[in-house]
């Protein structure tokens, strides 16, 4: 009878004790009861995933880029000098370009935009006074040791187009900043263009020739750039001096590096 008696307690106390505290979950919910002495409670929680995970078919927003872009730009740029037959010899690091300019593209994809520029060049070649003869056709014949400093300079309004291509695509919405290739054209209208001439009996000597130096020349454009800075190539494909008056042309490729 005892035993019997010990049996019942036991599992009145472990009967007491689950009723006491209980849960059930459903889904992410689970309901705890628990009895006091006195009171009976009811605790709901609901497990809720920070962040929420996207359903297998809802798919995260790609990010939107600013489908057109303008940019303010300076450059400087060297003359690379050219000894061959067909060029007049210029002197390196004295042979230079500066550019100002703007330039506007269009976004037609994330790694892919076309665009056009527009800006003022201005070019100095700075001729070797070595042979007094260069330009002798217009502006007369000088003696070769009376040449202090000889260069030709232009002052040009610049228009072009380019595409580029994105190895790495800009990380912002502005389109802005990246990695990136340009291949383009561009076309010179020379607005003032001449040749100076310094000399030890006569000081300066400017020549201006409509005829002799063209006014309009075509050039071909590649340029690699990322962030604010970029390098650029030209070559350009017409003849700076009209072939009919001078044997001779200016070299035609320029490089340098380019700031927006």
């Amino acid at each position: 009878m005892k035993k019997f008696i010990t049996i019942i307690f036991c599992v009145t106390c472990i009967s007491v004790t689950a009723i006491a505290q209980s849960g059930v979950r459903i889904g992410n919910m689970e309901f705890i009861i628990k009895k006091t002495e006195h009171d009976t409670i009811t605790q709901i929680t609901v497990d809720d995933p920070c962040p929420p995970c996207p359903s297998e078919k809802e798919t995260r927003p790609k990010p939107t880029y600013k489908s057109r872009v303008s940019d303010g730009y300076c450059a400087w740029g060297f003359i690379l000098p050219n000894h061959g037959k067909d060029y007049y010899s210029t002197l390196g690091v004295n042979s230079f370009n500066i550019d100002i300019g703007e330039e506007r593209r269009y976004h037609l994809t994330r790694r892919f935009a076309v665009g056009g520029m527009t800006q003022y060049s201005f070019y100095n070649y700075r001729l070797k006074p070595e042979t007094p003869a260069y330009l002798e056709e217009v502006i007369g014949t000088f003696v070769k040791d009376d040449i202090r400093k000889q260069v030709y300079r232009s002052h040009n309004f610049v228009a072009g187009i380019f595409t580029r291509f994105y190895l790495s695509p800009p990380k912002t919405s502005s389109g802005k900043g990246g990695m990136y290739f340009d291949v383009g054209a561009q076309g010179d209208l020379a607005f003032s263009k001449y040749c100076k001439i310094k000399t030890h009996s006569a000081g300066k000597q400017k020549t201006r020739d409509g005829y002799a130096f063209n006014p309009f020349s075509a050039s071909a454009t590649a340029r690699i750039g990322w962030g604010s800075y970029a390098i650029f190539a030209r070559y350009r494909l017409t003849e700076a001096f009209n072939s009919k008056v001078l044997s001779k042309d200016l070299p035609p490729i320029t490089i340098g590096m380019q700031f927006f």
